[in-house]
């Protein structure tokens, strides 16, 4: 299959990178506005360079195509894509900038009997694979809470994704948002067109579970997660490739004088905590070309759009929290210039 990469800044490198470690799957053109970009990138001469994407709809005929730009550029540029006979699309974060839009991108590739995937890796890592397996099994109770805290612009840009792996962790599609949109600290790295700041969300899992998303634009991470759950506590750092888990007996009822015991549980050999976005990127569009079932498909990327939006609108409205999905005309249209 023929493969195409529009947009070549650090992650649509990597996005390249991705493409041409799969089996099958060659690269025969990639787009960026800039010219230093396009002449920046290591590629061989049969890779065809174009600087706009009329002339990669004008100059090729694509099977795949990833759209590794910012996201108010998705919905069209998934129009154009879509001219070259793609038929697979992988998308990065956020896969629209509103839900609206979404929904436009998702009717688009239905009419033209396309594949979407959007690009939440974490869904591929074999540690949170491992994870969710733990969590499904109740073999260490019920899932109670989940703390996810990261450094850095913004909530569009880092905390979509950790909405998403909330959400694949859990099992289970949230039911309320609330949320605190924080003021920019500075001005945002990919434009003055861009605003994204970092913010608090809590997303509600029906009355037993939430999950706490505390994005910290001037902060210094490294990012980690915490999740407390009936019978165990997992705390892991990816920075630090390090996880631990401490596990007590569920049926244990605590008496006078007698105590919980616990007891840490060691990863399988080989599981490491430590991301490698490349490897999860190759993972994503893999899935993408399969004839398996998408993991990470265009209703996951809406859902993580929806709890962003469902967070924006709580803060507007005095942090009073956001019944899912949103189904207001407002809401589903509200669109956000985020990264």
């Amino acid at each position: 299959m023929k493969a195409a990469v529009i947009g070549l800044g650090p992650h649509g490198r990597r996005v390249v990178q991705a493409v041409r470690q799969i089996d099958g799957l060659e690269l025969v053109a990639v787009v960026d506005l800039s010219q230093e970009a396009l002449d920046a990138v290591d590629l061989p001469e049969s890779v065809s360079r174009f600087k706009s994407v009329d002339d990669l709809v004008a100059g090729a005929e694509i099977d795949v195509c990833c759209i590794a730009t910012t996201g108010p550029s998705h919905r069209s540029l998934v129009e154009s894509a879509l001219k070259t006979g793609a038929k697979y699309l992988m998308i990065e974060k956020p896969m629209g900038c509103s839900i609206a839009e979404c929904d436009e991108i998702s009717t688009l590739a239905a009419e033209a009997g396309a594949r979407i995937a959007v690009s939440h890796g974490r869904r591929y890592h074999p540690y949170y694979r491992w994870l969710r397996e733990r969590f499904a099994s109740g073999e260490w109770g019920e899932i109670r809470g989940l703390y996810f805290q990261c450094p850095g612009i913004g909530l569009g840009c880092k905390a979509i994704h950790w909405f998403d792996l909330m959400t694949y962790l859990v099992g289970r599609t949230p039911t309320r948002v609330t949320g605190w949109v924080d003021e920019p600290k500075g001005k945002n790295p990919r434009g003055d067109q861009f605003v994204d700041p970092g913010g608090m969300v809590v997303m509600e899992f029906g009355e037993s579970c939430r999950a706490v998303i505390h994005q910290v634009e001037d902060g210094v991470g490294p990012l980690c997660l915490e999740a407390t759950l009936t019978a165990a506590r997992v705390r892991a750092d990816e920075k630090l490739n390090q996880s631990e888990i401490i596990v007590t007996d569920p049926n244990f009822k605590p008496t006078p004088g007698k105590y919980r015991e616990y007891s840490n549980v060691e990863l399988p050999a080989g599981l490491s905590v430590r991301c490698d976005i490349i490897q999860m990127t190759q993972a994503v569009i893999e899935d993408l070309i399969s004839d398996e079932p998408i993991c990470s498909d265009a209703k996951a990327g809406m859902q993580s759009v929806e709890v962003l939006v469902a967070a924006y609108l709580s803060s507007n409205n005095e942090n009073r929290p956001v019944n899912l999905p949103v189904d207001s005309t407002e809401g589903r249209s509200l669109w956000l210039p985020v990264t």
